[in-house]
Order: C-alpha cells, then structure tokens, then sequence
C-alpha cells in the first residue's frame, strides 16, 4: 500500500516517542507511520496466531500478551508489550514465528507495512542496527520469561503477571481475567493457580469477584513476585 500522504495519527506519534525507534530521523518515522493503519482490538481478542500470520504493530495503548502454544493446548507467555512497544519484529524477518498474540485488555495500535519496513532496513544502517540491539534484549527478555516459568514456583509466576496485567482504573488496579485464562498464561493448571489466587486473597494482595482481580495491595503482592534473570524491576502499577 502507498500512503505517503496521509496524515499521522497523534496516537501513532506519541508512541513513537516512547519507542526503542525515537532517536530515528523523522524522515523514517514518517515513512513507516504514514504507511500503516490504526487498528483497536478488545480485551481477549486474538490479533494473530503465529507461523506465517503475524502483524507488526506498534502499540498505542493497552497491553498485548505474546504466548506459543503446545500440541495439546497448553500455553505459556514469552513476553508482554504495552505502549511503545513494537510487535512481530521477528517475524516480520523471517517471515513467521511460532507465537501468537493476544490482547490482554483493550488496545489500539498501528498496523506497519512490513514491506516498509523491511525496505527501510536495507537502506539505513543506523535503522538496522537499533533493530538489531532491539532484537537482542527481546531475545534476553523471552529467555527470562521461560526461566521464571520453568524455576519459579507458580506463586512467584502469578503474582507477578497479575502485576503486569494490571490496569488502572477509578476504583483501582484491575485485572479483568479467570483462572483458567490465568493458568494458560503461566503455563499452569486451574486447580493449582485456584489455590494460589486463594492464598493471595487471604493474606489481602488480592480481592476477587468472578472475571475481575483487584489488586489490594500492590507491594504485598510484587514481595510475591519474581524477576527476570537480567534484573529488570517489575511495574509500579499505580491507581489512576
């Protein structure tokens, strides 16, 4: 598609300004934004599922959750993108990738031309190798997510996607989910992520009616948590 003279959405721009990609001259910025689309997914949408079915977006707002998913079903999640974050990069270079992406809560985003962007790669050298070190701490950050998920027990494992799921609202710090999506997301059973949410209500990091999750008290809950094998400091999920 050819939409060098469409105007840029201000959403686009401010999460360009909050990407790995900010310190890029314009003139690309302009380029990969004009040709794109802005999309908006609700809350538990599939956007794509992996293989040769990928989109590259970049994320305005709300919160993706990237997962590969096993023979018999079971899941598990490799990374979380939110604003300035961009998706399928990977994919967008091979032409595929075994993960899916699905969005936690409602998002909106801009679709790229994978073309473009590709095109764009070619040309500047500077464009490439941001991407590349981009790539490498995404590579660095997937290899956590699988090291909490294999030697973390699933307390640790909950309690910290609750934390990055999390969404600020009037009333709150929300995670609009149920066990059993809870379980897929950590690789789990519900019977075993029931009990961990019980004892997380009990001691009041949590408080719990039917999809939702309140987040009582958000510091009990991250001393619950695990970190990455790179140090990287959980989310300060505040009340809006």
């Amino acid at each position: 598609m050819n939409r060098d003279c469409a105007p840029i959405p201000p959403a686009a721009l401010q999460a360009w300004s909050k990407s790995f990609l900010s310190g890029q001259d314009p003139e690309i910025r302009d380029a990969l934004l004009s040709d794109s689309r802005v999309v908006t997914y609700s809350a538990g949408t599939v956007i794509c599922r992996g293989n040769s079915d990928y989109r590259v977006t970049l994320v305005h707002k709300g919160r993706i959750r990237a997962k590969v998913t096993s023979w018999d079903g079971r899941e598990v999640t490799t990374r979380y993108a939110t604003a300035g974050h961009f998706t399928a990069l990977p994919a967008m270079l091979t032409d595929g990738a075994p993960s899916s992406l699905e969005a936690v809560t409602m998002c909106e985003v801009s679709v790229l031309n994978p073309n473009t962007f590709r095109r764009l790669m070619r040309t500047r050298a500077e464009l490439a190798y941001q991407v590349a070190v981009y790539l490498a701490e995404s590579t660095y950050e997937t290899v956590a997510y699988l090291e909490d998920n294999l030697f973390n027990s699933v307390q640790q494992r909950l309690s910290r996607h609750l934390l990055e799921m999390a969404t600020p609202t009037v009333n709150g710090l929300l995670v609009q989910t149920d066990q059993t999506d809870l379980a897929h997301t950590i690789g789990s059973v519900r019977e075993v992520v029931a009990r961990a949410l019980k004892k997380l209500d009990d001691i009041g990091a949590i408080r719990r009616y039917r999809r939702q999750i309140w987040i009582e008290d958000p510091a009990l809950l991250r001393s619950f948590a695990s970190t990455d094998l790179r140090g990287r400091r959980l989310p300060e999920v505040r009340d809006s």
